[in-house]
Parts: C-alpha cells; structure tokens; sequence
C-alpha cells in the first residue's frame, strides 16, 4: 500500500474547501471525513491492552501488518497515486508516532484558524432562527462548541509542537486570500509538482451533511472567497474576547482568563469547598439578580441545604441556558399547575432523567388526573405498560388539557425532600440470580466529563473481581470490559432490563442503567463526583429518590481511590455475611 498524506485541521478552518482544491488534481484523491484514524486509535489501544493481542503477537502477527491491511482496506481500490486521508484525529501523538512506525514517512496538512472565528463559522450555522431562543441559548450553544474545537486546537498544538516537521499549517484566511501559493505550499511539502486550480470552479464537497445533523455544514462555493460578515459581531463582544488568543501557528502566547465569579464558584464546588461556593452564589444573588446561570447554581445549594422546591424553582431558570431541561416542547395548552384533567408529562433529558421522572407520571394519577407520557423511542414500550405514551416528536400532536416539563414537576407538586417516594416504580422482569453483580463504568461521554464524574474503569474492575460480575456498559467503552467479566445482553431497553433484573446489586457511575435498577427496587450503589449530579445534592450515601440506592462519593477532586475502597470492602462485607448465613 503506498503511503497515504494526510488531512486535519480545526473545525470550519477549511478543511472542507481544501479537499475539494485537492481533488482537483488528476493524481489526487482526497477523502471525505474518515474513519481510518478512529481505526487505528481503537486498534492501538487494543493492542496493548488485549490479551488476545498479546497472544496474536506471540504467533507473530506484527503491528505493521495489521496497519497496512487497514490502509488496504480503505483505499486498496483507489487508483491515485497521491492520497489523502481526512481525519481530525491525525494529529494524535500516538497515532503520528504509529505511522511514523509503520509506512516512514508522515506529512500532515492542516488548516488552522482562530479560536474565536471558527466557534463563531459554526454557530453562523446553528444558530436558532427565533430570536428570543437566539439570545437565550447563544452562550450554552457556544459553550458546547467551544469544548470541541478547543480539543482540536489542543491537540493539534501538542502534534506542532513534537513534530513540527511533519505538519504544513495553512491558515483559513490565506486558503481564501492566497489559495494558489498555499496549493503550491502543500504540492512543495509532500514532494510532487505544483498544479494549477480552477479558483473559480471548485467542485462541490460530497460530505453527507445529514450524518453530522447540521444544514449546510460542508457546503462551499464555487468560487474561492471569504464570507462577508463579522464573526465578532455575531458572537458578541463579552464571548469574542473570552475565546480571544492562541495561534500558536502565530506565535501568540494563550490567553490568561479573568476568573469570573461563576468560574470561581465552580472551581471551589469541584473541589468540595461548598461553604465558598455557597457565599459567591450569595455575591451573585446580590451583583447579578437577573443572571439565570447564577441563579441555577444557587439552586444546586439550596438542595443541598435540604430545601428542594426552592431550589427547583432557581433550577428552572437554567433552562433559558440550556442547562437544565429541555425548551418549551410548542405546545398551545397551559402547564399543569394542580388542575385536573388530561397532562401530558414531557420526560426530558437524557434516559437516566426520563427514568427517574417516570414516578411522576403515577403521582400526577394519584391527583386524579389521566396521564399521558411523551419521551424517547427507546423507552416508549417500557413506560406503556403504565400509560399511554407517545414519542417527542409526535407530543404536541396528542390531546391534552396540561403538560408539564418532567425535570420541574417537583415545583407544581408542591414537593419537599420527604414528599418523595423512594419506593419502586418500574416492574422487574426477571428474577435475580444469586450473587450476580452488574457494573456499569461510563456512560455518555459529554455528561461524564462535564460533570466530572469520569473515572480509571480499572478502580471499578479492581473492586469487583471475584465476584459474579456481568458488564452492563454498551457502546463507548465497553471494549474495555476484562476477560474475566460476562457481557449481559443489552440490544435495546427491554433487554437491558431483562439483564439488570437478573442483578442482586448494580454499580454504576451517574447513569441511566443506574437509574433503571434503582426504579425496579433493585440494591445499586451509585459512583458520584464531589460535586454531583442536582439529584444526589443533599449530602449523605442515601438519597429520598431511591431507597434501594447507596452513594459512594468522591471525598477528593482528581482521586477516586476512596469510594472504590469503600466499595471493595462492602463488598467482602457482604459476602462474608452471606458466607455465614
């Protein structure tokens, strides 16, 4: 297999333009987005960690082979002699260093623009129409963004940094400005003759938008220019300058943020120091009356204070930062306030939320009211076996006199921390299997790092081995169950339950598999960070949700050892105990 070239760069720095400039070249082929990187990551890590790898390794099976024949795989019938791969992920040190290892010579372009620019390119595109969502959702959409082009930046600085010989940096704005020198850059960088584009017919890209779920994402036009408008009129002064700085292409150092007093307010709640983070919300409540993101974060210590309905109501206001809920669903109808008749109950949020909201649905039955549930696909069989039900999409659609937003049903219930009911609410389909432990490591990745309740999955493995232990952990990560741990069968939502009915005890991370086991009254005991999840803020290893639920905190930011300690030895505590009976 010859050896490839390869693309990178920062989202909506050009990439998506320099491969169709690329392409056309008669002896150049230039990739869509790929997944040859993703590849290659997964089979690096397999090949350190597997044991079956090892075991291949043994029989002589060399990495290089093993590479070449995924190369071989993705390009084997492309007839170019120059080829291009397109990834994100290239400039990996790791995945350089394989590659380095494996075909010699490795050339990486990459098409770099300011931080700032490119949050402000994609949020040009994703912007809500309506103006007051516009102005509502703009800092959480661009906080979302910001968190992946900031890890393409970073990474694609440590890569320049280790191996500035091996990357060609094109910057966005002399790709429009200057397109033909930089063409000619890249034909000098990798070896071949330089060609003469067509600027003024550039064929259009083949990405397929709908993957990515965003209009218009790779589209170009036909003719090379900048687009015409003010990225920092569009994000704003205050945002403009916050994500200001960097270029390290530029030789500009990173920027130095002012700490706000929300970002220190933060700081000290990941830390466990609540009574400073508690005394800002209160310079916030004063300095900042109006401000919804401070008044969201106040709510998260009235919780912990034991004062749930207060702390519900400042908890809604983060809705209006997409930090709490979901928007309004459109629906013509008032939300429930008490009345009676037929309300619809909008399950919000991810499945482990849906889950836990679900108990509503019988509280709002007990007022005398006929329910109706909207949620996921996913969960719809499951949740009408107790009500009607109908999917999100479809809500509105369905008759009914009220709805309510299921994350803030605990404000017109009128409920306090003992109001809850903690018993189960969601049937069992199978019987436990003795001494069967399910374990659940991660769940989805933008929750786990956000709320940084991501940990080693080794402290899990070490603390439930010897044990009959089955892995509930589906998707991300589960390659990294042990050999010694069984997958139970999770193909959908009725099967998981099926295979978390079948555990005596689950233990989990803040998830949604947590959240099932605990509905059906199973024993789980729930891994949670220092500062935790809104549901599990009043402190204590018992919480009014569950009653068949055990917390095992986080005692210090940036160490799990404590809880996974805590967990091994009740574990042998209740093993011993059962020996004994």
């Amino acid at each position: 297999m010859k050896k490839l070239k390869f693309l990178a760069g920062i989202p909506r720095s050009g990439s998506t333009l320099l491969t169709s400039l690329l392409n056309q070249r008669p002896d150049t082929y230039a990739s869509n987005t790929s997944n040859l990187a993703d590849m290659l990551r997964a089979f690096e890590h397999l090949w350190e960690t597997n044991t079956t790898s090892v075991t291949a390794q043994t029989d002589g099976l060399q990495k290089e082979e093993c590479v070449e024949v995924l190369k071989q795989y993705r390009y084997g019938k492309i007839d170019c002699p120059i080829i291009f791969d397109k990834s994100r992920g290239w400039p990996n040190l790791k995945i350089i260093d394989l590659m380095m290892k494996t075909q010699g010579e490795v050339k990486i372009v990459a098409t770099v623009r300011p931080i700032n620019e490119c949050i402000a390119s994609v949020y040009k595109i994703i912007r809500p129409s309506e103006d007051a969502e516009y102005i509502h959702g703009k800092e959480s959409i661009i906080k979302d963004l910001s968190v992946y082009i900031i890890d393409s930046y970073t990474e694609l600085r440590h890569a320049y940094k280790e191996f500035p010989d091996n990357l060609l940096l094109i910057e966005y704005a002399e790709l429009v400005n200057q397109t033909q020198i930089q063409m000619n850059r890249i034909s000098d960088f990798i070896g071949v003759e330089q060609f003469t584009h067509e600027l003024d017919n550039v064929p259009p890209s083949t990405e397929e938008d709908k993957i990515w779920g965003i209009k218009d994402l790779h589209q170009i036009r036909p003719v090379v220019s900048q687009q015409k408008y003010s990225p920092q009129e569009l994000l704003g002064d205050e945002l403009w300058e916050h994500y200001s700085g960097g270029e390290f292409w530029n030789d500009k150092p990173e920027p130095v943020k002012k700490e706000t007093l929300i970002d220190l307010q933060l700081a000290a709640g990941i830390r466990g120091d609540f009574k400073t983070g508690w005394k800002i919300a209160q310079q916030l409540e004063k300095k900042q009356p109006t401000d919804n993101r401070a008044a969201f974060n106040r709510g998260w210590y009235l919780l912990q204070q034991g004062k749930l309905l207060e702390g519900h109501k400042l908890l809604d206001q983060g809705r209006t930062q997409d930090v709490f809920g979901n928007r309004h669903i459109g629906s013509k109808q008032p939300i429930w306030n008490g009345e009676e008749g037929t309300v619809l109950l909008n399950l919000e949020g991810g499945f482990g939320d849906q889950i836990k909201s679900y108990r509503f649905a019988f509280d709002l039955q007990e007022r005398g009211n006929r329910v109706v549930i909207s949620c996921s696909p996913e969960l719809a069989s499951m949740f009408a076996e107790n009500f009607p039900v109908v999917e999100h999409k479809a809500a509105c659609g369905v008759y009914h006199d009220y709805w309510l937003p299921s994350m803030s049903a605990v404000v017109p219930l009128g409920y306090e921390y003992e109001d809850l009911k903690g018993t189960p609410y969601i049937e069992r389909t199978a019987d436990a299997v003795p001494g069967r432990v399910g374990v659940r490591w991660s769940g989805n990745p933008k929750f786990e790092h956000e709320q940084h309740r991501f940990f080693p999955a080794d402290l899990m493995f070490d603390a439930v081995k010897g044990y009959d232990c089955v892995s509930l952990q589906r998707d991300k990560d589960s390659e990294l169950k042990p050999e010694w741990m069984e997958q139970a069968p999770l193909e959908n939502w009725q099967t998981t339950r099926k295979s978390i009915s079948e555990c005596e005890l689950v233990i989990s991370s803040c998830t949604s598999v947590a959240h099932l086991a605990a509905a059906m009254g199973i024993e789980t005991w729930v891994v949670v960070p220092v500062l935790s999840y809104y549901l599990w803020a009043l402190p204590g290893d018992v919480t009014p949700y569950y009653h068949s639920v055990t917390l095992f905190r986080q005692e210090k930011y940036g160490s799990w050892k404590k809880p996974f300690t805590k967990i091994k030895e009740q574990l042998q505590c209740m093993h011993t105990l059962k020996m004994a009976a």
